[in-house]
């Protein structure tokens, strides 16, 4: 209709109607741009609304497993130095039980907990870039670079120390009746192989203090990027 009445203005050489049509035209599709453009910036935020509070809510357990974390990281490291000056010492302990229980938890170490799901996909799909504050994607990204050297550490140090052949497994037992509930993992040791553990002992002393120092920057880092989805609420 607005075409028709166009030409019939032209032909009429009604110059100011063609003008108003014109306008209005040229109106209607800004308005309608607009509008456009309104919509889906509404579907934007509202889409971000949810990566952030799926976001807020992973990290805040991310940071609860930390904090238990290095507490676990804080009591097998003291293990491990504990087994090691034993071992540099010569001298069996008395309470062989215990020192039983110290090999277990030096024989073990926690590298932290893993990257949140949404922020591994986020980072898979290049949804990162599409988080409108740069201060919460930059604190992202320094956490994902952390937890990808925890885990670059972790592998590495269960290589050093899984040879089969080494002087661990000579001197360690693991019991195959093992129940979590009961923590008898180890069922017995060998005093006189004890000084050829001393090599596994060692790196996983050197891969602990790492991993000690990135559970500490873990929760640094968690803590900063809550702080950051905080402030990308408002």
């Amino acid at each position: 209709m607005l075409l028709r009445r166009l030409t019939q203005h032209v032909q009429n050489q009604n110059w100011f109607a063609v003008f108003l049509d014109f306008i209005i035209v040229v109106v209607g599709v800004f308005i309608g741009l607009q509008v456009g453009n309104w919509n889906q910036a509404v579907k934007e935020r509202a889409k971000e609304a949810i990566v952030i509070a799926q976001l807020e809510d992973e990290f805040t357990s991310v940071l609860e497993s930390a904090k238990m974390a290095k507490v676990s990281s804080d009591n097998s490291l003291q293990a491990t130095r504990h087994v090691l000056r034993v071992i540099r010492d010569g001298k069996e302990p008395d309470d062989k039980d215990t020192f039983l229980k110290s090999l277990r938890m030096a024989g073990s170490f926690e590298a932290g907990p893993s990257e949140p799901v949404t922020l591994v996909e986020l980072l898979s799909s290049g949804g990162l870039s599409e988080l409108s504050s740069p201060d919460l994607r930059t604190a992202l990204v320094q956490y994902h670079e952390l937890s990808t050297s925890q885990a670059e550490l972790s592998s590495l140090v269960l290589q050093r120390i899984s040879t089969p052949d080494d002087g661990f497994h000579d001197a360690i037992h693991i019991n195959p009746d093992f129940n979590p509930s009961l923590d008898n993992l180890l069922e017995r040791y060998e005093w006189d192989l004890i000084d050829d553990t001393r090599q596994q002992f060692q790196v996983l002393l050197y891969g602990k203090l790492g991993f000690q120092f990135g559970i500490d920057q873990q929760i640094t880092l968690g803590e900063a990027v809550l702080t950051e989805l905080a402030r990308a609420k408002k």
